[in-house]
């Protein structure tokens, strides 16, 4: 298959190649892991395009293959993974195969692809796209697919979904250009044929410049049927929605931005809300908040991300940013989300029948209601001479991760508490070398806040902190340095460590998790040239919560192995 791919490639370069420009690319890496609790992956990956541009318009097409048996993350591929052949010019565009579009700000539709989290929402169909000054109209259809790893389904595994939907979506969107606004309209069809299932969602939008800021509104409604008249089951129309709203001050060098978001596309009550298998009216994987949370990249701040629930949640977010003199600059992020509602239950402690009040317009910070709150400072700048940069901050979170009771008698909350500092600075040492050194420092609490009410005055209640570690607090410390020589050496070592004996989670039954306080870990990179890498790695990775632009999944960990790395681009 890859040879006639080539060969349809060097044909079509041939007929075109009097009078046009032809630009080819095509890359293979591979990537080799075995660790001592069997962590280990091997895959290939290549990847071919080629460009046709002519005066008055562009061919392209872009082919991917993988062998992997296994992936670090997924299911074993053996062939094309993923194609695309386009044709684009000033005014229209048309694409076939897989497709990946946003609309608006992704609210309604935002389709990725993250190999390393086993996370693509592109559709296999095509992709059309019509527009001049004032308009633009873009059109979509074709199948798509959602694989996930859960606790809902037997054999659970983070490393190999269980879970998969097959879905076909199509629908049109519009946008118009109205002096310094822009007012934008979507319908998308979802249909699901194996669970009887169709997601009608429709969007509505305006973005609107003016002298000394920005404004975006967009409003989203979401109707889920499910048809099995044949069964003779009954399932009720499932009509939810949300809206989010941002603005942007400039004041000379400064940008204050501050953002509102309502969303209640499925609410459903503690016991049911992490079930998507049986929450058919849920919000898909091709959904995105056009913003959230702070996106961290220092390593423990990151295992502490937030993702937006579309399915309920309420949330504001303010981030003021500027410079406090030539060098430096400050960044102030206060976040803070909960639930539209806060849950009760009944007598019986956790099998009560669960219900709620009214809905709120603000969050809440009551633990009933599933509340979060950040509040991260960071300074940035270079020296003088500029050869040292730095990175300087501080984080505190607080958040309730599952409401376990709410009753008159007992109330019991899963929790979380962090305070995290962190720290890096990179430094010019001669033209030949750079060093940078990343030091991050944090406290964590996590466990169960519970609450026995022993009269019914209140008078004697028994209040008790449990986690599940042998510390209270949690101590975790990590530590990074790296050398890199004339841009072709990078050489790097690492360490991370908890005070907290973590061997409660492993029972002996998977050898997905890594019981250790401590994990060490060096790797050593040469690039041979701009298009030819190879990477050495041996040690240990703590497993853990792994984000990328708000997608988050679950890493198990990766202990006293090696992993090699290889990126060749062929042309």
């Amino acid at each position: 298959m890859i040879k006639r791919v080539f060969i349809n490639i060097l044909l079509l370069g041939c007929s075109y190649s009097q009078g046009v420009a032809i630009d080819t690319s095509n890359q293979i890496s591979a990537r080799y892991g075995d660790s001592d609790n069997d962590y280990n992956y091997s895959e290939i990956y290549l990847d071919t395009r080629l460009s046709i541009d002519r005066s008055n318009y562009r061919l392209e097409s872009i082919f991917t293959f993988e062998i992997s048996d296994p992936p670090e993350i997924g299911l074993n591929e053996q062939g094309l993974r993923n194609f695309l052949l386009g044709i684009y010019n000033d005014n229209f565009s048309f694409e076939v195969g897989d497709v990946y579009q946003t609309w608006g700000r992704g609210l309604l539709l935002n389709q990725l692809d993250y190999q390393s989290l086993d996370f693509d929402t592109g559709s296999r169909g095509l992709g059309m796209q019509f527009r001049n000054e004032f308009r633009e109209l873009n059109i979509i259809a074709g199948n798509t697919s959602s694989r996930k790893s859960t606790t809902v389904l037997g054999q659970y595994d983070p490393r190999i979904p269980n879970y998969f939907v097959d879905q076909f979506i199509y629908g049109a969107d519009i946008n118009f250009s109205l002096r310094e606004s822009n007012v934008g309209a979507s319908l998308l069809v979802v249909d699901e044929d194996e669970r009887f299932l169709s997601h009608t969602l429709t969007n509505l939008r305006i973005d609107k410049s003016y002298k000394n800021g920005e404004f975006f509104m967009s409003a989203i409604n979401k109707v889920s049927e499910k048809d099995v008249y044949p069964l003779e089951v009954f399932y009720p129309k499932k009509d939810g929605g949300g809206f989010y709203i941002s603005n942007t001050n400039y004041l000379k060098d400064w940008a204050l931005t501050s953002s509102y978001r309502k969303f209640s596309i499925d609410i459903n009550n503690p016991g049911n809300r992490d079930n998507i298998v049986d929450n058919y009216g849920q919000a898909l994987d091709i959904q995105r908040s056009p913003s959230g949370f702070y996106q961290h990249t220092f390593r423990l701040l990151s295992r502490n991300s937030k993702e937006v629930n579309l399915n309920d949640e309420v949330g504001l977010e303010i981030q003021l940013l500027g410079p406090i003199n030539q060098n430096a600059n400050i960044s102030i992020n206060y976040m803070k989300s909960s639930s539209s509602k806060q849950w009760y239950n009944g007598e019986d402690i956790l099998i009560g029948e669960w219900f709620s009040d009214n809905n709120s317009f603000l969050p809440s910070s009551r633990q009933s209601s599933y509340p979060f709150e950040e509040i991260f400072i960071e300074f940035s700048g270079y020296n003088p001479g500029r050869n040292i940069f730095y990175k300087v901050g501080a984080d505190f979170q607080q958040q309730v991760f599952n409401v376990l009771s709410n009753s008159a008698e007992v109330k019991s909350f899963e929790i979380t508490e962090s305070f995290t500092v962190p720290f890096l600075v990179s430094v010019v040492v001669s033209p030949l070398w750079n060093i940078e050194v990343q030091l991050e420092l944090q406290k964590l609490k996590t466990g169960f806040d519970t609450t026995i009410i022993s009269d019914i005055d209140g008078i004697d209640n028994n209040y008790s902190f449990h986690s599940l570690l042998d510390e209270d607090y949690q101590k975790n410390l990590f530590l990074a340095l790296s050398a890199n020589y004339n841009q072709k050496w990078s050489f790097n070592v690492a360490h991370e460590s908890t005070n907290s004996d973590e061997s409660f989670f492993d029972n002996g039954q998977s050898n997905s998790f890594d019981s250790s306080n401590e994990w060490n870990a060096m790797s050593m990179a040469y690039k041979f040239d701009s298009d030819h890498t190879l990477e050495l790695f041996y040690g240990s990775i703590r497993g853990g919560l792994d984000c990328t632009n708000g997608v988050c999944r679950y890493i198990q960990a990766f202990d006293d192995g090696i992993r090699i790395d290889y990126s060749h681009n062929l042309d």
